[in-house]
């Protein structure tokens, strides 16, 4: 019969502890979890060395589809230094490329020279460079699954 009063007893000693709100956190983790981290911010961002100062940087984050004609966003900034910082937010997941270009007269526009040339430096994702041509979206092309993600190129 002692048995059973031990029993009663421990019942009656875990029961109070049980509806603790200490014991809980031991049982089921300490209650700090996803739901108590901030949200991911699905942030691309893209620093550029620069050869020039002022003007400004002009960036497009560009989709297969819309390879320097359609960008899925944009972002305009001033030059910091000898560098540049385009941020683009609120991105979803997917395939991108972007190219950018230092428009030193601020004339909002890529100048070229009488053969089309660009006579402004630019650059693209993956530091993607043609001879003749713009560089590609295959060249330029980078995986984006969500979260931070930071990227460099060198304007030339």
């Amino acid at each position: 019969m002692k048995r059973f009063g031990l029993a009663r007893r421990l019942r009656a000693w875990s029961a109070p502890l049980l509806k603790s709100s200490l014991f809980f956190p031991v049982l089921f983790g300490s209650g700090v979890g996803k739901a108590d981290e901030p949200p991911t911010i699905n942030v691309i961002e893209f620093r550029m060395d620069l050869k020039a100062r002022g003007g400004k940087v002009r960036c497009g984050l560009f989709e297969r589809e819309g390879w320097l004609k359609k960008p899925v966003a944009s972002a305009v900034v001033k030059p910091s230094g000898d560098s540049a910082l385009c941020v683009f937010e609120k991105i979803p997941a997917g395939v991108y490329g972007i190219s950018a270009f230092h428009d030193e007269n601020n004339n909002g526009k890529l100048d070229t020279n009488l053969v089309g040339y660009p006579t402004e430096t630019y650059c693209a994702s993956r530091n993607a460079r043609n001879l003749f041509s713009a560089p590609s979206f295959d060249d330029a092309k980078f995986s984006y699954k969500g979260g931070r993600k930071r990227l460099e190129a060198r304007m030339k």
